[in-house]
């Protein structure tokens, strides 16, 4: 009798998690979608990495080249992230592993999901719908209990979205900011590029998402810095608007956001996994998340099957959440074009945490070593392959990994 996996959510996390494991599981596996339809999506703009698009490929499909796949999740192309303000000229960063990548808004993605995975895996696909009310763990099994029935699977993968509470989770001090404001312009009103915008601003910086219906932005900032009212004026002043307008698409309708950055200190326990918000969540620097809930899946695959203990998927998973907390705090400790209050608190505040990661430190150092013998592609990845992390050192004038590049004093500013 073949094993019954249950990945509960129907948001990013969880259609992504579903596509991985009907890709890589055999038939011998059930998995299933446990959703309910009446709880919204967050309806936004995402933007990805090269292996979103690597993974789509194989198990739905999807095509770059065909117009009405890219329609179906209102997709744009991306071929990198445009850094503005950051330093006197503006630069593209690319993508974590160098490949093209695309924006796509969440709302529609598992509707597109959902006509596929039944077509192209019948054999191990399947949906429940219902709402979740409790998820009880037992020597050999997990109980779900859907609308007041119980239902059993050898294996659980929660991705409801953010925990109910962060007793069981690290609160992250890789950011300075905690809030943002969301404004979406339509078609008309901007100049499509294929890439994701990461603009600094007085209060800390701003993504732009472009989709084919609108782009949206976000104006990322730290509210004990900055009055929430003063930073909703400063982004309405850059965008040339009026109001703010969240058009949020099909989901949840909301111009404001109240974050934090943490992550699960046990995001595998037993025959349960986490994903999505429920593992995980860092400010949206570099499109971290999509590779973080592709990679959380894939280390859950490796328990499942067996190539890995839940002890051993735990370590994995917080070396890479921890090298995405280093390389969120790299780009913030040689501050912007801006001297503002956030920038003046946000400067010494990475510096500081930078020289404590010795982890962080120590692959920079070996990237450095690689350059000078001429055959830095030979070095692992710490979050970035590292070409990229040679690219935007450059970039950003910091020297980390050739000395002769340095144009900024770590902890100055630019």
């Amino acid at each position: 009798m073949g094993k019954k996996i249950g990945v509960i959510g129907a948001g990013s996390a969880g259609i992504l998690s579903l596509i991985h494991l009907c890709t890589w599981l055999d038939n011998t596996w059930d998995i299933v979608c446990v959703h309910n339809p009446k709880k919204p999506i967050l309806g936004i703009g995402e933007s990805t990495n090269g292996g979103f698009v690597g993974l789509l490929e194989r198990g739905l499909n999807f095509c770059l080249g065909n117009p009405d796949d890219m329609a179906a999740l209102d997709a744009t192309l991306k071929f990198g992230s445009k850094f503005t303000e950051w330093r006197e000229n503006s630069w593209i960063n690319p993508l974590l592993d160098g490949n093209t990548a695309i924006h796509f808004n969440n709302s529609g993605f598992s509707q597109f999901a959902f006509k596929r995975l039944p077509e192209l895996w019948p054999k191990k696909y399947s949906q429940m719908e219902g709402d979740v009310q409790a998820i009880k763990p037992e020597v050999d099994r997990v109980v779900l209990t859907i609308d007041g029935q119980d239902h059993e699977f050898d294996y659980v993968l929660n991705c409801m979205g953010f925990p109910g509470d962060f007793a069981d989770y690290t609160i992250s001090d890789c950011s300075a900011i905690n809030r943002a404001w969301i404004h979406s312009l339509m078609p008309d009103q901007f100049n499509y590029e294929p890439y994701t915008d990461h603009i600094a601003t007085k209060g800390g910086w701003m993504f732009g998402v472009p989709l084919q219906s609108r782009k949206t932005f976000g104006y990322m900032y730290n509210d004990t810095l900055m009055d929430p009212e003063e930073a909703k004026q400063d982004m309405l002043r850059i965008l040339r608007s009026k109001e703010i307008d969240a058009a949020t698409g099909r989901g949840i309708h909301t111009a404001e956001y109240k974050f934090r950055s943490y992550y699960s200190n046990s995001v595998f326990q037993g025959r349960i996994g986490k994903n999505g918000n429920q593992a995980l969540f860092f400010e949206p620097l570099i499109a971290n998340s999509i590779f973080l809930y592709i990679y959380t899946a894939r280390l859950f695959y490796d328990m499942v099957v067996g190539t890995a203990t839940d002890l051993q998927a735990n370590a994995a998973f917080t070396t890479a959440v921890n090298q995405m907390e280093d390389t969120i705090s790299y780009y913030y400790q040689g501050g912007s074009n801006f001297d503002s209050p956030f920038w003046r608190y946000a400067v010494p505040f990475a510096t500081e945490r930078i020289g404590k990661r010795d982890s962080f430190r120590a692959a920079l150092a070996h990237y450095r070593e690689l350059k000078h013998n001429g055959v830095l592609h030979h070095g692992p990845d710490y979050a970035y392959a590292p070409k990229t992390w040679e690219l935007v050192d450059d970039a950003l004038g910091y020297g980390y990994i050739d000395e002769s590049k340095k144009r900024v004093k770590i902890g100055a500013g630019a």
